[in-house]
């Protein structure tokens, strides 16, 4: 996330100033059309800031469950875009079998809305992560509110305790 507050650069009236918060709130939205009543997904996968593939959780009538990630990886397949290099922006945590795909598919990296676990699929979700560990694959986290400690403060700012500060600035 070294890059994603940027100021514009000159002449480039596309450019996403903080594309971390526009494609996590894209991703977002996906998520309402989800079918799964428990834990709805919604996910985008991104590449030269541009969304080259879009997927939902869904749970069919015979139970069973299809993955967001893995949804938003077919839907691009299906499109024929190329995603190596892509991000994948996901409201869920990844099952180890999309952590697999994304690999195949030349992803190697994930950014993950911060929440809880669902309990059912805790065990699943520490397989994937040693999975992506494995591979190379970076999942990190995206957190919606900045930590109220931090901010605008400046770690870096000369304060009254510093030690360059002077004597009269301490007092």
């Amino acid at each position: 996330m070294t890059d994603a507050v940027m100021t514009a650069p000159p002449g480039d009236p596309s450019y996403i100033k903080d594309k971390e918060r526009y494609f996590m709130a894209i991703a977002q939205v996906v998520a309402k059309a989800s079918t799964h009543p428990l834990a709805p997904g919604g996910c985008v996968l991104v590449r030269d800031r541009e969304l080259i593939g879009n997927g939902r959780s869904l749970l069919a009538d015979c139970k069973t469950e299809v993955d967001c990630i893995s949804y938003a990886i077919a839907t691009t397949c299906k499109r024929g875009a190329p995603a190596v290099g892509a991000v994948i922006y996901s409201t869920r945590y990844p099952f180890p079998h999309a952590v697999f795909q994304a690999h195949l598919m030349g992803i190697k990296r994930f950014v993950i809305l911060a929440h809880e676990w669902e309990p059912f699929y805790r065990d699943d979700f520490r397989r994937a992560a040693r999975l992506a560990r494995e591979l190379s694959v970076s999942i990190e986290p995206f957190y919606e509110t900045e930590d109220p400690r931090l901010a605008g403060a400046n770690p870096h700012a000369v304060d009254a305790y510093d030690p360059e500060g002077g004597i009269e600035e301490r007092a």
